[in-house]
């Protein structure tokens, strides 16, 4: 008889997690209130990041706090309200930009990172995505040598795990991006990169995949989670109660208290991250630009160009605040002439964020047949490929291919 599993999340970790899963032979059900790919996997940057090897939290960030409580235009934002809520993970986040401690997290990221590509590239051949993917590399940019210089300790850490980095200057730069301001005069290019120029379109087509090889997507909220006594998970929903002998939680920035149910007590808050969408400026990008100033991204999408990035720290509960999107506006004039004034449309959705920046890839401890994959932050469109990879390794009873001990959940007991 055919082993069943249930994935609860259909977000990019969750769909890859059940293709990997139902290659391996396994039957395959994906539950989900949305459709696929429709919370923070709709609104990212697009970008596969194989240089996502520096952390959130880096020596000296406990100097920028100020600017986090005080200035509303910054890259990372603290709400007051949500400080008392948020101060444990803040200290948390705190303890992991200890030197060595990054230069850990930094190689468990790279072990993910490096692999996200490669992991992709049977997956949008088979879903027929070829066509979202574009192999240009990421382009960071700056005004000022400080600033470049600035971004070298997060160059050092990419090129201390074996990605290339290249160092550019002037008209190197607007070879390669004619659109962008004069204003930047230094960059750094990381060529390993990839992008997509839809992350939804990526999402549903591999869901569409996955129900044509006979997988089974339903939706249904999910009210309430309940370990088995003999293993898995009875999920309460508004319909109906659902056995599931195999359990997968992938439920991204909504992860905190189911994991919870099953024995783990992580630190998951959400950075909250902003996107807004133009159309085609007259003269637009070749490839994905970062701001190295600002650390927000500018990705040519194929319905016009995307700015996103930017992180809120506040309730998973707490309403969007769009002025974060609308200082888009601002900030895209900044890099490139002609950009419109007016944006066609502005999102807002929660990045699962742990405060070491490194994701929750384990089986819960006390509870056989059942897994974690969630915490992803912002890379869990990079690294949804390698992850299902590692999901299907555990549930499989195989050696995992990546050494799985950095992204215990007990790492934070």
């Amino acid at each position: 008889m055919t082993t069943s599993v249930t994935i609860l999340g259909a977000g990019i970790v969750g769909i890859c997690s059940a293709l990997t899963l139902q290659r391996d032979g396994f039957a395959v059900t994906v539950i989900d209130r949305d459709d696929p790919g429709r919370g923070c996997s709709y609104g990212n940057a697009g970008i596969l990041h194989t240089g996502g090897c520096v952390p959130l939290a880096t020596p000296g960030i406990l100097t920028s706090v100020p600017g986090m409580l005080l200035d509303p235009d910054s890259a990372l934002i603290i709400r007051w309200r949500h400080l008392p809520t948020l101060l444990p993970w803040l200290l948390r986040m705190l303890s992991a930009s200890r030197r060595q401690r990054v230069e850990e997290i930094s190689q468990g990221m790279a072990a993910l990172s490096t692999a996200a590509k490669a992991a992709y590239l049977p997956w949008l051949k088979d879903a027929g995505a070829d066509d979202l993917l574009r192999t240009r590399g990421e382009l960071y940019v700056y005004r000022s040598r400080a600033a470049f210089n600035a971004g070298h300790d997060d160059m050092r850490l990419r090129r201390a795990r074996g990605i290339p980095v290249e160092d550019l200057q002037g008209g190197a730069i607007r070879d390669m991006e004619p659109a962008l301001s004069h204003d930047f005069k230094f960059a750094h290019y990381q060529p390993a990169s990839a992008f997509v120029v839809n992350p939804f379109s990526l999402v549903q087509r591999l869901a569409a995949l996955f129900v044509a090889r006979g997988g089974h997507i339903q939706r249904a909220q999910v009210t309430d989670l309940r370990p088995r006594p003999g293993g898995g998970a009875t999920l309460i929903t508004t319909d109906a109660n659902l056995d599931a002998e195999r359990f997968v939680l992938c439920t991204g920035a909504h992860s905190k208290p189911w994991a919870a149910r099953f024995g783990a007590q992580v630190p998951l808050e959400s950075w909250r991250g902003y996107h807004i969408m133009v159309p085609h400026p007259r003269i637009s990008l070749n490839g994905v630009v970062v701001d190295g100033d600002m650390h927000f991204a500018a990705t040519p999408m194929d319905d016009g160009l995307r700015i996103a990035g930017l992180i809120e720290l506040a309730s998973v509960d707490a309403p969007p605040n769009y002025a974060r999107a609308d200082l888009f506006v601002k900030l895209g004039k900044g890099l490139m002439a002609d950009f419109p004034d007016t944006p066609s449309s502005r999102w807002m959705g929660h990045r699962p964020g742990m405060p070491d920046t490194l994701p929750v890839i384990a089986p819960a401890r006390a509870h056989p047949q059942v897994w974690f994959a969630f915490g992803h932050g912002m890379l869990g469109l990079t690294n949804g490929a390698i992850t299902g990879e590692l999901v299907a390794d555990m549930v499989s009873g195989r050696t995992p291919r990546i050494d799985l001990t950095p992204y215990r959940p007990e790492r934070f007991s």
